[in-house]
């Protein structure tokens, strides 16, 4: 239930990012102050998928419920929020949103997925950068510049588009479908690094 817990209050975090990125014209300045979002996760300790799934590689498969828990909790938090802020004055936001989320249906399920995976890529850099430098500033440089890049680059980020589809109000198979395949496509791209270290660092012990 914490686990739970701490991954609704993360789908909240990063709702607030996405209102933050909706509201500004200047994207630079949106794609920036959208990773407060992965700041208050990472501060305060609370359990985002897309984080939680660089550590696969390195973990026991039982790992993978927790995995799930903390998917199912960020889809709470990002629906719920989006939910409730539809429900505000925050409901200018749903014409721009639609126009967002009908880009995002109208992508190929290939070009989604490829997306998807740079995401988890970025996603990747910034959870392992922040938790394994030491410098307080490149730590922080570290969760803030792959988010910026993700954003900018329009790669596919799965809880983000959780408030996304909540706040354009398109929920139904189309959309279900292409939150799978942008959850698949993070989860690959989560791995990847991970995957290729574990690799490199396995031949490189047989070598010696």
């Amino acid at each position: 239930m914490k686990t739970f817990l701490k991954a609704v209050m993360a789908g909240v975090a990063i709702s607030a990012g996405g209102v933050i990125y909706l509201s500004l014209d200047n994207h630079i300045a949106g794609s920036f102050l959208f990773s407060i979002g992965l700041f208050t996760i990472y501060t305060f300790g609370l359990n985002l998928y897309t984080g939680k799934i660089c550590y696969i590689v390195q973990e026991k498969p039982a790992y993978l419920l927790n995995v799930l828990i903390v998917y199912l909790g960020n889809f709470v938090g990002t629906a719920g929020t989006g939910y409730i802020f539809r429900n505000t004055k925050l409901s200018r936001l749903i014409e721009h949103t639609q126009e967002l989320v009908s880009a995002k249906l109208s992508d190929t399920l290939f070009s989604t997925f490829v997306m998807a995976i740079m995401c988890g890529i970025m996603m990747c850099i910034a959870v392992i950068g922040y938790q394994t430098i030491k410098d307080s500033l490149g730590k922080y440089l570290a969760l803030i510049l792959p988010i910026m890049v993700f954003i900018l680059s329009g790669y596919e980020h799965s809880i983000a588009d959780m408030f996304y589809f909540t706040m354009a109000g398109v929920w139904g198979g189309k959309a279900l479908l292409y939150l799978f395949i942008i959850s698949l496509g993070n989860m690959a791209g989560g791995c990847l690094i991970p995957l290729s270290k574990k690799y490199f660092n396995e031949e490189m012990s047989s070598l010696h």
